[in-house]
């Protein structure tokens, strides 16, 4: 009778724990949802401090914002970006969930899984550096935020903004200084989370009046 009980209660247990394993809900992995996204560009004044700078707002500072939305994310019809040569914009990514609300963040929390590329304009007219920082002030290199500078002229192109989820251990390999503008990006093994496209002009101060 002892062996029946104990029989009895090991059936009763194993039935519990699958009962309890079926039930359990399944782990949900987080993934970056982008319902549209918005890329500023803020004109700021350059001050040099030793062997870095600084970034400052003025008065008067030109501001504008391209908005990618719907399946294909694309811009509004004519949309068109115009930079101008000698001047220094802060970019800005911000991304919006299905919900309405800002997500890039997410981009910068995990820092070691994303990079942004910068594809499409003519060699050496602008140099592109990142300027991300966690909630804790800790400097890492995303690209939802940074520092583009012309120096050159040149005619309208297409601009790719792509923001990469890397592989695991991928973003080591990456030169975050170099490679913002590599073109061959697809080595750097991933998927694309944002992929947008924009018109851009870079023009000369005398032809400050083209029109965006």
């Amino acid at each position: 009778m002892k062996i029946s009980k104990y029989i009895a209660s090991a059936i009763i247990a194993l039935i519990t724990l699958n009962s309890c394993s079926k039930d359990d809900p399944i782990p949900v992995i987080d993934q970056e949802e982008v319902g549209s996204a918005r890329l500023v560009f803020t004109e700021v004044e350059v001050e040099a401090h030793g062997d870095h700078f600084h970034y400052n707002d003025f008065a008067g500072q030109e501001k504008d914002s391209i908005i990618f939305e719907g399946e294909k994310f694309l811009p509004p019809v004519g949309a068109h970006m115009h930079l101008e040569v000698g001047k220094t914009y802060r970019f800005e990514l911000r991304v919006f969930d299905f919900a309405g609300r800002q997500s890039q963040k997410t981009f910068i929390d995990r820092d070691d899984q994303h990079f942004a590329f910068w594809i499409g304009a003519p060699a050496d007219a602008l140099k592109i550096i990142y300027a991300d920082k966690k909630e804790d002030k800790t400097k890492v290199k995303v690209g939802t935020i940074g520092y583009i500078t012309v120096l050159k002229a040149s005619e309208s192109f297409n601009w790719r903004y792509i923001m990469r989820h890397l592989n695991p251990g991928v973003k080591t390999s990456i030169d975050v200084e170099k490679d913002i503008q590599n073109k061959d990006f697809t080595k750097f093994g991933g998927a694309n989370d944002i992929d947008v496209k924009f018109e851009t002009h870079l023009v000369a101060d005398d032809q400050s009046g083209h029109g965006h």
